[in-house]
């Protein structure tokens, strides 16, 4: 008798040659499914009947892309190289999918950044090593996600491996401030007790900056942990991978809340809309996702219910909509300079000035500000370094400017992304406070100019020492910032009330709602003490509580360090560390509402809302040391805290007790010989409104003069003529 594989072998061999001829047979089907659907999509959209003819008509067949790109570099490297594929077969599905950009030509192919297989021509097996992150829940689509960008954006030669550290963009924004969300997570965690300190101690992913620079001197650090969770039902199951620590789990609130609410904004989270938001580099290079029909003319990119990318195409310079996506505070700044709802509480419109005469985000802040400058900060007044004067100079200088001298200028380089315009060799580029060049803002004539980046619009900057009046003044200009006086509101959220849910949260299920509607108001801003020592506009942010209930819906009690019950979460009001408010807070800001007029004299000395004091009547005592000053509150609460009587917007007392606090190192609200001397010029403006006038150029001079006999009988003289 034969063997059994001998006898049946021929009939094997049938089968194997129908199932492979169905197999083909479906896969031929599915890529003629999307190119009928294509042409059909071609076809709508032309209004000539005879093309739209044509295009009803076109045959079907394999598309190929050759891989013939090249990188330059020294040596350059051809970009078919990175996957092995000469030629790529993905158009035979993907037809009418736009190129990129024109520094990501077609010839570049798809695989260098998607992965995949290029020869297959079914989904299964070209989809099968597509380069994404599955736990950001967006489907396979997006290679850009900072988890797996270094196997797309982030090959050697591409945006990673350059000795010219400017160009290693993805290492510098995983370190970013964007990148790890290491100031809010730091700010809450403070204000909420959850750590000792103001600096970062967690982002949300661990980061370590191995490059051998960490400024300390600026804030910079050397590592970051990943954020803890709260409970150990929410860890993942996988390990921890090798390049970051385990997550610790810390049983705080706050870090509930950041994992639930706060970290929807951060680069490689969804939106909790339902649009699936994009994500790692895409979230600022690409359009963001919609409600509207794709415009790009993939077929295979449209979705059932029409929403997706709106196209494919890449944006090396984002517009102010990709900016306002995660900034959205600050949205209507930019809104109000094009005729939008901004408004002071009074109704009057104050459009930020450099918004109104048609400037974007990025013709301000650098590739530096934004993208990071390789090193892992806390705060953002670090990461930031841009300042007013890197264009406008100060009261008595001009700005700084130093020369482009060769080929290799970064510079250089990032103005050929610019429209209408480039930099050359030997322009003269302004400097910005950490002696990096400006890509558009330059000395021509002797004239400092800003170029728009997107729009190649120009502008004459005006500068601070050909403008008197304020900036006359020695105590303004040592003491003040230029948003001081320059930023006409700042936005007030109305405040929430949160509540957790324990119960589902050591389930697993994370639950933290934030109670009731968000309103937001535009209000002349009160001032402070910056993290840079200077006086600066404040974030107004009213107490907000919070409520954490048990599996049993119950209260949970707030413990001290040696577990003594301090109250208990409903509506709690909680302090950070150094027993400060946590729920009424000071933040310094820059709120961009800046216009060329300044706040009035009385707008500062004269104003108790301004200078944290809350609202109300300000009695001058005569006491020199304001020891018998006294506000007469218009709205008194003890919900700030139990030892005082004051108003609810209060930050400060007018004995300089804080009552608010700061996460930001240095930043607080006045203390009291500073109110003091802010209140104390108040009694000299009836008589000495004017900036010019000289009694301020020497203003301790002119208290000793106020004392003697000859100043009262000209004020006597003055009053009772």
């Amino acid at each position: 008798m034969k063997p059994f594989k001998t006898v049946f072998s021929p009939v094997l061999a049938c089968a194997w040659i129908l199932l492979a001829g169905l197999s083909a047979q479906a896969s031929d089907e599915e890529w003629r499914y999307w190119q009928e659907q294509f042409h059909r999509l071609q076809a709508d959209r032309e209004p000539d009947p005879a093309k739209k003819l044509e295009w009803s008509g076109q045959p079907l067949g394999v598309k190929e892309i050759e891989v013939t790109a090249v990188i330059p570099g020294s040596p350059p490297v051809p970009v078919s190289r990175f996957r092995g594929f000469d030629k790529e077969r993905c158009p035979t599905c993907h037809d009418g999918i736009e190129i990129s950009s024109l520094s990501h030509p077609r010839e570049f192919g798809c695989t260098v950044c998607h992965g995949g297989d290029g020869n297959a021509l079914d989904r299964e097996t070209a989809h099968a090593s597509l380069i994404y992150d599955p736990e950001a829940g967006t489907g396979k689509r997006n290679p850009s996600s900072l988890q797996v960008a270094d196997q797309s954006c982030g090959l050697a030669g591409c945006h990673a491996g350059h000795a010219d550290e400017s160009r290693n963009h993805i290492e510098r924004v995983r370190k970013s401030l964007m990148g790890t969300l290491a100031g809010v997570i730091a700010g809450l965690r403070y204000q909420w007790s959850g750590q000792y300190g103001k600096t970062a101690l967690y982002g949300i992913h661990g980061v370590v900056d191995r490059d051998g620079d960490v400024p300390l001197d600026r804030g910079a650090l050397p590592a970051l942990k990943p954020l803890p969770f709260f409970a150990p039902a929410q860890r993942p199951d996988s390990p921890a991978s090798s390049t970051e620590e385990a997550h610790e789990v810390s049983g705080h609130v706050g870090d509930l809340l950041l994992r639930t609410q706060c970290l929807q904004c951060h680069l490689d989270r969804t939106d909790r809309s339902g649009n699936i938001s994009s994500e790692g580099c895409a979230a600022c290079h690409f359009a963001p996702a919609s409600g509207e029909a794709s415009e790009g003319r993939d077929p295979t990119l449209r979705s059932d219910s029409g929403k997706g990318r709106r196209s494919h195409r890449l944006a090396a310079l984002p517009g102010i909509g990709l900016c306002s996506q995660c900034h959205r505070s600050y949205a209507l700044t930019a809104d109000s300079g094009r005729g939008g709802e901004g408004r002071l509480d009074n109704g009057s419109p104050m459009p930020d000035i450099h918004f109104a005469r048609g400037m974007e985000c990025i013709d301000c802040h650098t590739q530096s500000d934004i993208m990071g400058d390789g090193n892992i900060y806390s705060k953002q007044f670090q990461a930031t370094e841009v300042r007013c004067q890197t264009c406008h100079g100060d009261s008595g200088s001009p700005p700084l400017f130093d020369p482009i001298t060769g080929p290799e200028d970064p510079v250089l380089r990032l103005s050929r992304h610019y429209r209408g315009w480039t930099n050359s060799t030997g322009d003269r580029m302004a400097l910005t406070a950490r002696n990096r060049k400006m890509a558009n803002v330059k000395l021509e004539n002797e004239a400092v100019v800003a170029y728009g980046k997107r729009t190649g619009l120009k502008w004459v900057v005006p500068l601070a020492q050909k403008v008197k009046g304020p900036h006359s003044i020695p105590q303004h200009r040592e003491k003040l910032e230029c948003t001081a006086c320059h930023s006409r509101w700042v936005p007030r959220c109305e405040g929430c009330h949160t509540s957790i849910d324990l119960g589902s949260a050591q389930r697993g299920n994370a639950s933290a709602r934030p109670g009731g509607r968000t309103f937001v108001q535009y209000l002349s801003p009160a001032l402070m003490i910056g993290p840079r020592g200077k006086v600066v506009p404040m974030l107004p942010q009213p107490p907000r509580t919070l409520t954490v209930l048990d599996a049993s819906g119950n209260p949970v009690p707030a413990l001290d360090d040696s577990g003594n019950v301090l109250g208990y979460y409903r509506d709690w009001e909680f302090s950070n560390p150094h027993g400060d408010s946590g729920s009424n807070l000071s933040y310094a800001t820059q709120p961009h509402s800046v216009t060329r007029e300044v706040r009035p004299c009385s707008g500062c000395h004269l104003a108790p809302q301004t200078l944290g004091l809350g609202e109300g009547d300000l009695d001058i005592g005569a006491a020199p040391t304001g020891k018998l000053d006294a506000m007469d509150y218009l709205n008194r609460t003890d919900r700030v805290t139990q030892k005082l009587d004051l108003g609810g917007e209060a930050k400060v007392t007018l004995r300089g007790e804080a009552i608010s606090g700061s996460s930001q190192p240095g930043a607080r609200p006045f203390n009291q010989g500073e109110i003091n001397r802010i209140l104390k010029v108040g009694n000299c403006l009836p008589c000495h409104d004017r900036y010019e006038d000289p009694i301020y150029r020497d203003i301790d001079k002119s208290y000793k003069f106020e004392k003697n006999l000859k100043h009262r009988k000209l004020r006597d003289k003055i009053l009772n003529p």
